[in-house]
This record gives structure tokens, C-alpha cells and sequence, in this order.
């Protein structure tokens, strides 16, 4: 055999061991059970709370020039989220899903352990992603006894959340006693169970109060009726999660299985990562309107809009028909106005011509000053014009 063949017998018997050392770990590796199917729900809604996140924050940082408050909570969320899913799969790859008699005592220490941190992610990432969706809503609503509702469900939320959180490492001393059945000796100060039992009540709870709130809130809004329908039954989607959280708080004994604890908790985190994932995309998909007027052709918004010019007591109402380069995606925030001192712009809602401008007459008729009415025109896409 010459130089050439010996070399290539080696290298043939170099790949040779080393695709069955690949495949001994492989066998080895303590995949199975139900860690499989959470690795692919935790993967697929992980990646479609992406999208939606992306699609908002994109409508709202370019298409309409201003990102919120609510928009950097749903970022962080999702971070969250990702950060639990990448847990998740490491743990499932150490045993999660599985029998706890049917993996090494220290794969189940080391597939614990990294739950354990799972866990602290999404228990802060469901409080965040509830703050999100209130938020939200607290663009929209004026009324103050609106606001002090939403802030209530807000600090609840967060408290039961962080609490949480704290509670997966902090219910136990020592701490490694949780994940290590070796450590006999150990005192628990926090019922884990009885924690997130309350704390997942509350979160669908607040999923079922979110859905429905709308409806009361921005229903007597002058506002354009499609836009309403569209913010209240994307919020009421709210609901779905509301079951999935109740479906979660149903099973949550098994948090106290700590003989069989990587197997009785899958079901309890793919309904947590299914919960998650329908509040990240029902509190987006209001935002995503001008995405897709512009993706099917349309161009062209249509807001009723009333300008308070500082203390000079003119009240100038009209129809704008020309994007506005603001953050005004539901016609429901007050802008400043950068090119008048002393100068708001508050958009009342969108509304169809003809319809009812009862916000319009309130505003006039309550107004005991002397009023001036600023007569303008504007010229409409395709060449026409209106005077107001």
C-alpha cells in the first residue's frame, strides 16, 4: 500500500472512532420522556413571540417614530422568555421530562438545578409581560379611577412575580438542598407550592380582567369603531391565556412530587411558555395595524386631531389624512408638539366623516372663552383638497 492509502486507512479510522464516541454520548444522553416535546413548544413559541415583538417594535421605532414604555417591558419579556426556553433544553437534555429512576442521580441534580433557573426567568417575565399589556391600556384610558386600576393589577402582579421568583431559590437552607436529594439536613422557610398557587391564580386572574376591561374603557371613546373592535378583541385573545393559566394553577401539586419533580413539572412549563406566548401576541397585535395597511398598499391614516395651543384659548379641530411621523399608531396619546412653544397635540381617536363629534361639541360648549376657528386646507393623496 503506498503513503497515500496509509493515510487515508488512518484518517478513515480516526473518523471511525470518533463518530462512535459521538454516538456512545448520544446513547448516553438522558433526552427522552417529555423533554422532546417541551424543547419543540418552548422552540416554536419562543420564535413566534419573536416575530410579534420584532413586527411591534419595528411599527413603532420607524413607522410611527416612538417606542413606549410598554414596547421595552415586552422586550425585556421576551428576553426572559428566551433565556427560559435555552434552560429548558439544557435540562431536558440532562433528564427533564423524565423519571427520576430513569437518569443518573447527577444528571437529575444538574436537569433540577437548571430548572430551578428556568423557573426564576419566566416567573419574572409573566409579571413583566402583564405590566406590558396594562401599560398599554394606560395610553389609551384619561379616566383616573381607569389609571389607579391598572396600577393596582401592575404592583400586584409584580409583587406576587418577584416573590416568585425569589422563593425558587430562597424556600430552602441550605439552597443546595433543593436540586440535591444527598442533603438531608435542611430547613424550608417558603411553600413553594402555595406561592405560585397565588401567584398563577392572580396572573389569570389579571389575563381575564385585561380582556375584558377593554370593552368598558374605550367603547365611549370617540373613537373609530374598527379601531376599537380591533384593540378589544385582540385583548380579549387575552382569555386563551387566562385558560392556560388556569389549566397551570390546576396542576400545580406536583410541585411538591419532589421524588418524580423533572417529570410531574413538564406539563406545568409548556403551559407556562403557552401563556406567556398568547399575552406577548394579543398585546401586539393593536400595534401592528400600519404594518399591515402597509404591507397590503394602504398609506393613508385617517385621525380627528385637536390642537391646545398653549393659554391662547384657540381650539382648532380637523381631519388629517397624511401619516404622521409620531407616536400615534391608536390615535390615543398626547404628543408634543416640537414647532409650537407652549403647543399640545392630542389626538381624540379616529372617527369615519359624518359620524358623532359629541367629544368635539363637550369640548367647545365646556369651554366659556371667547373662540376663534382657524379655517385650513389640506391636500388629500391623489390631488384633491378639503377646507375645515
Amino acid at each position: 500500500m503506498n503513503l497515500h492509502g496509509q493515510r487515508l486507512a488512518y484518517n478513515l479510522a480516526k473518523h471511525k472512532k470518533e463518530l462512535q464516541a459521538i454516538s456512545e454520548s448520544l446513547d448516553k444522553m438522558p433526552l427522552g420522556g417529555k423533554g422532546p416535546v417541551t424543547i419543540v413548544v418552548l422552540s416554536v413559541e419562543t420564535v413566534l413571540a419573536a416575530v410579534f415583538v420584532g413586527m411591534r417594535f419595528y411599527t413603532r421605532a420607524v413607522m410611527k417614530g416612538g417606542v413606549g414604555s410598554d414596547d421595552y417591558l415586552l422586550v425585556i419579556t421576551w428576553v426572559l422568555q428566551a433565556l427560559f426556553t435555552i434552560f429548558m433544553i439544557i435540562s431536558s437534555v440532562y433528564g427533564f421530562g423524565q423519571h427520576t429512576t430513569d437518569i443518573s442521580p447527577e444528571d437529575v441534580r444538574m436537569a433540577t438545578l437548571i430548572e430551578l433557573i428556568g423557573q426564576f426567568a419566566v416567573s419574572l417575565a409573566m409579571g413583566l409581560s402583564k405590566t406590558a399589556v396594562a401599560m398599554f391600556l394606560m395610553r389609551i384610558v384619561v379616566a383616573i379611577w381607569h389609571k389607579a386600576i391598572l396600577w393596582f393589577w401592575i404592583v400586584t402582579m409584580m409583587a406576587w412575580s418577584i416573590l416568585l421568583a425569589i422563593s425558587c431559590f430562597a424556600q430552602c437552607t441550605p439552597v443546595e438542598a433543593l436540586w440535591d436529594a444527598r442533603i438531608k439536613d435542611k430547613i424550608c422557610h417558603m411553600n413553594l407550592t402555595n406561592i405560585a398557587f397565588i401567584m398563577c391564580s392572580w396572573s389569570a386572574a389579571m389575563d381575564f380582567f385585561l380582556a375584558a376591561f377593554p370593552w368598558v374603557v374605550l367603547w365611549k371613546l370617540n373613537m373609530q369603531k374598527r379601531e376599537k373592535f380591533t384593540i378589544c378583541v385582540s385583548l380579549s385573545l387575552g382569555v386563551l391565556a387566562g385558560i392556560c393559566g388556569v389549566v397551570r394553577t390546576s396542576g400545580l401539586e406536583v410541585l411538591s412530587q419532589a421524588a418524580d419533580y423533572l417529570y410531574a413539572t413538564a406539563d406545568s412549563v409548556m403551559w407556562t411558555s403557552s401563556e406567556l406566548t398568547i399575552t406577548i401576541i394579543c398585546v401586539s397585535i393593536p400595534v401592528l395595524r400600519p404594518l399591515w395597511n402597509k404591507l397590503v398598499g394602504g398609506s393613508v391614516t385617517d385621525r380627528y386631531i385637536k390642537h391646545s395651543e398653549g393659554s391662547s384659548g384657540i381650539l382648532t379641530i380637523g381631519r388629517i389624512r397624511k401619516p404622521i411621523k409620531v407616536d400615534t399608531e391608536l390615535g390615543l396619546d398626547t404628543i408634543p408638539r416640537p414647532d409650537v412653544r407652549d403647543t399640545n397635540t392630542t389626538t381624540i381617536g379616529a372617527t369615519r366623516p359624518h359620524s358623532d363629534t359629541g367629544s368635539e361639541r363637550s369640548i367647545l360648549r365646556d369651554n366659556q372663552a371667547i373662540q376663534k376657528t382657524r379655517e385650513f386646507t389640506l391636500a388629500y393623496e391623489g390631488g384633491n383638497s378639503r377646507d375645515f
